[in-house]
Protein backbone atom coordinates (compact mmCIF):
# COMPACT_ATOMS: atom_id res chain seq x y z
CA UNK A 1 0.00 0.00 0.00
CA UNK A 2 1.25 3.75 -0.93
CA UNK A 3 1.71 5.95 2.10
CA UNK A 4 2.51 9.62 1.92
CA UNK A 5 4.37 12.01 4.35
CA UNK A 6 4.25 15.52 3.70
CA UNK A 7 6.95 18.22 5.21
CA UNK A 8 5.94 21.98 5.53
CA UNK A 9 8.35 25.02 6.12
CA UNK A 10 11.40 25.86 3.68
CA UNK A 11 11.58 29.47 1.93
CA UNK A 12 7.65 30.02 1.84
CA UNK A 13 5.63 27.30 3.11
CA UNK A 14 6.68 24.70 1.14
CA UNK A 15 5.58 21.11 0.92
CA UNK A 16 8.19 18.07 0.12
CA UNK A 17 6.38 14.91 -0.09
CA UNK A 18 7.90 10.92 0.75
CA UNK A 19 6.02 8.61 -1.02
CA UNK A 20 6.50 4.89 0.22
CA UNK A 21 5.31 1.16 -0.22
CA UNK A 22 5.18 -0.03 3.22
CA UNK A 23 5.52 -3.61 1.75
CA UNK A 24 8.93 -3.39 -0.44
CA UNK A 25 9.15 -0.02 1.77
CA UNK A 26 10.99 1.53 -1.50
CA UNK A 27 10.11 4.99 -1.51
CA UNK A 28 10.51 8.31 -3.13
CA UNK A 29 11.05 12.22 -2.58
CA UNK A 30 8.49 14.74 -4.40
CA UNK A 31 9.87 18.41 -4.83
CA UNK A 32 12.70 19.62 -3.23
CA UNK A 33 11.31 21.71 -0.94
CA UNK A 34 12.66 20.64 2.62
CA UNK A 35 16.47 20.41 3.60
CA UNK A 36 17.72 17.28 2.50
CA UNK A 37 18.44 15.77 5.99
CA UNK A 38 15.24 16.39 7.44
CA UNK A 39 13.78 14.43 4.49
CA UNK A 40 16.73 11.48 4.38
CA UNK A 41 15.91 11.15 7.88
CA UNK A 42 12.55 10.25 7.92
CA UNK A 43 13.62 7.73 5.22
CA UNK A 44 16.27 6.31 7.85
CA UNK A 45 14.51 5.63 10.73
CA UNK A 46 11.20 3.82 8.99
CA UNK A 47 13.98 1.81 7.00
CA UNK A 48 13.09 2.84 3.39
CA UNK A 49 14.96 2.46 0.28
CA UNK A 50 15.31 5.75 -1.85
CA UNK A 51 14.68 4.89 -5.02
CA UNK A 52 15.11 9.01 -6.51
CA UNK A 53 13.58 12.62 -5.67
CA UNK A 54 11.79 14.16 -8.53
CA UNK A 55 12.62 17.69 -8.90
CA UNK A 56 9.26 19.34 -9.90
CA UNK A 57 10.33 22.58 -11.53
CA UNK A 58 13.62 24.69 -11.28
CA UNK A 59 12.68 27.22 -9.01
CA UNK A 60 15.22 27.97 -6.63
CA UNK A 61 12.47 27.05 -3.66
CA UNK A 62 12.15 24.12 -5.32
CA UNK A 63 15.75 22.92 -5.55
CA UNK A 64 16.33 22.61 -1.77
CA UNK A 65 19.42 20.25 -1.55
CA UNK A 66 20.06 19.80 -5.44
CA UNK A 67 23.81 19.87 -4.44
CA UNK A 68 23.48 17.56 -1.75
CA UNK A 69 21.48 15.00 -3.65
CA UNK A 70 24.27 14.90 -6.66
CA UNK A 71 26.97 14.87 -4.07
CA UNK A 72 25.17 12.00 -1.74
CA UNK A 73 24.44 9.91 -5.80
CA UNK A 74 20.80 10.18 -5.22
CA UNK A 75 19.62 9.93 -8.23
CA UNK A 76 17.28 12.87 -9.37
CA UNK A 77 14.35 13.16 -11.71
CA UNK A 78 12.82 15.85 -13.83
CA UNK A 79 11.25 17.42 -16.57
CA UNK A 80 13.24 16.40 -19.80
CA UNK A 81 13.40 20.69 -20.24
CA UNK A 82 14.89 21.07 -16.95
CA UNK A 83 18.38 22.70 -17.99
CA UNK A 84 20.35 20.92 -14.51
CA UNK A 85 22.20 17.82 -14.77
CA UNK A 86 19.59 15.23 -13.29
CA UNK A 87 19.89 10.95 -13.79
CA UNK A 88 16.25 10.56 -15.37
CA UNK A 89 15.01 13.12 -18.08
CA UNK A 90 11.73 12.08 -17.66
CA UNK A 91 8.83 12.92 -20.48
CA UNK A 92 4.81 13.54 -20.74
CA UNK A 93 3.12 10.41 -19.80
CA UNK A 94 6.01 8.41 -18.62
CA UNK A 95 5.64 6.19 -15.86
CA UNK A 96 8.26 5.80 -12.94
CA UNK A 97 8.26 1.95 -11.04
CA UNK A 98 8.44 2.57 -7.19
CA UNK A 99 7.55 -0.50 -5.49
CA UNK A 100 3.51 -1.56 -6.26
CA UNK A 101 2.90 1.64 -8.06
CA UNK A 102 3.36 3.44 -10.50
CA UNK A 103 4.17 7.07 -10.65
CA UNK A 104 2.70 9.11 -13.80
CA UNK A 105 4.42 12.32 -15.19
CA UNK A 106 2.39 14.82 -16.44
CA UNK A 107 4.30 17.96 -17.98
CA UNK A 108 2.74 20.74 -17.06
CA UNK A 109 4.12 23.92 -18.21
CA UNK A 110 2.56 27.48 -16.61
CA UNK A 111 3.79 28.39 -14.44
CA UNK A 112 7.61 27.35 -16.20
CA UNK A 113 8.71 25.86 -19.06
CA UNK A 114 9.67 22.81 -17.16
CA UNK A 115 6.69 22.10 -14.62
CA UNK A 116 5.59 18.49 -13.51
CA UNK A 117 2.91 17.00 -11.56
CA UNK A 118 3.54 13.55 -11.01
CA UNK A 119 0.02 11.12 -10.80
CA UNK A 120 0.06 8.14 -8.62
CA UNK A 121 -3.09 6.42 -8.08
CA UNK A 122 -5.48 8.97 -6.98
CA UNK A 123 -3.15 11.17 -5.76
CA UNK A 124 -1.79 14.13 -8.07
CA UNK A 125 1.37 16.10 -6.80
CA UNK A 126 0.92 19.31 -8.03
CA UNK A 127 3.75 21.42 -6.79
CA UNK A 128 3.52 25.39 -7.93
CA UNK A 129 1.24 24.56 -11.14
CA UNK A 130 -2.20 23.78 -9.24
CA UNK A 131 -2.66 24.99 -5.59
CA UNK A 132 -5.44 24.90 -2.95
CA UNK A 133 -8.06 27.28 -4.54
CA UNK A 134 -5.31 28.94 -6.67
CA UNK A 135 -2.51 28.11 -8.94
CA UNK A 136 1.12 29.22 -9.69
CA UNK A 137 2.07 32.66 -10.94
CA UNK A 138 2.87 33.07 -14.77
CA UNK A 139 4.73 36.44 -14.49
CA UNK A 140 7.42 34.83 -13.93
CA UNK A 141 10.79 34.20 -16.62
CA UNK A 142 9.87 31.09 -18.19
CA UNK A 143 6.51 30.89 -17.40
CA UNK A 144 3.33 31.36 -20.11
CA UNK A 145 0.01 32.06 -19.20
CA UNK A 146 -1.93 30.25 -22.38
CA UNK A 147 0.24 26.94 -21.61
CA UNK A 148 -0.53 27.18 -17.74
CA UNK A 149 -4.44 27.22 -18.85
CA UNK A 150 -3.61 23.74 -20.74
CA UNK A 151 -2.10 22.54 -18.01
CA UNK A 152 -5.10 23.50 -15.86
CA UNK A 153 -7.32 22.27 -18.17
CA UNK A 154 -5.18 18.94 -18.57
CA UNK A 155 -5.40 18.44 -14.29
CA UNK A 156 -9.62 19.57 -14.79
CA UNK A 157 -10.24 16.21 -17.14
CA UNK A 158 -8.73 14.07 -13.93
CA UNK A 159 -11.12 11.90 -11.69
CA UNK A 160 -13.09 13.86 -9.24
CA UNK A 161 -12.02 11.84 -6.34
CA UNK A 162 -8.07 13.14 -7.30
CA UNK A 163 -6.47 14.14 -4.17
CA UNK A 164 -4.22 17.71 -5.28
CA UNK A 165 -1.34 17.78 -3.21
CA UNK A 166 0.20 20.95 -3.64
CA UNK A 167 3.79 22.53 -3.34
CA UNK A 168 2.85 25.15 -0.65
CA UNK A 169 0.51 25.67 1.96
CA UNK A 170 -1.45 28.59 0.68
CA UNK A 171 -4.88 27.65 1.19
CA UNK A 172 -7.82 27.22 4.09
CA UNK A 173 -6.89 23.27 3.71
CA UNK A 174 -3.62 21.78 2.91
CA UNK A 175 -4.93 19.23 0.42
CA UNK A 176 -8.40 18.42 -1.32
CA UNK A 177 -9.92 16.91 -3.93
CA UNK A 178 -10.31 17.92 -7.27
CA UNK A 179 -13.93 17.74 -7.15
CA UNK A 180 -13.43 19.86 -4.52
CA UNK A 181 -11.55 22.50 -6.14
CA UNK A 182 -13.41 22.17 -9.19
CA UNK A 183 -16.27 24.30 -6.66
CA UNK A 184 -13.43 26.86 -4.78
CA UNK A 185 -10.34 27.30 -7.13
CA UNK A 186 -11.26 30.03 -9.76
CA UNK A 187 -8.58 28.60 -12.00
CA UNK A 188 -10.60 25.26 -12.83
Amino acid sequence: MLKVKSFCGGYDNNFSYILYDEKTREAAIIDLAIEPKILLEFIVKNNLKLKFAVIMHSHFDHLVGYDYYKQNKIPLAASEKIKKEVDLKLKDDEELAMGSSKLKVLATPGHIYDAICILVENKLFTSDTLFIDGCGRCDLPGADVKKMQESLKRIKSLTDETVIYPGHDYGRVPFATLKEQKKTNPYL
